[in-house]
């Protein structure tokens, strides 16, 4: 089960595992993203994850740039970060960019 929820501050929370099986329902529900603001992801509540996770961080960064807007990732789990690094993105992730 995924969950991905938006709160105040253009802030979204995922919870759950975020993997290849479940992705597209966390793409889905991005589509909501108000780019007119700045989005805030937090990740406290992640289970499992995988490449797809970093890839979707990847996309999401690169939308906030087009829109002169920055992604912030809080709260991002061990295994996440661990892939990041295998990446050389760990940087990339923890940027406000």
């Amino acid at each position: 089960m995924i969950e991905f929820t938006k709160t105040e501050n253009n802030t979204w929370v995922l919870r759950g595992n975020l993997t290849f099986e479940n992705i597209s329902k966390v793409i889905e529900k991005a589509k909501d993203f108000n780019w007119q603001h700045s989005v805030n992801l937090d990740l406290s509540g992640a289970g499992d994850v995988d490449t797809s996770l970093l890839a979707l961080i990847f996309h999401w960064k690169r939308l906030a740039k087009v829109n002169k807007k920055n992604v912030f990732i809080s709260a991002a789990p061990e295994n996440l970060m661990k892939l990041a690094r295998l990446y050389g993105a760990e940087e990339f992730i923890l940027s406000k960019n």
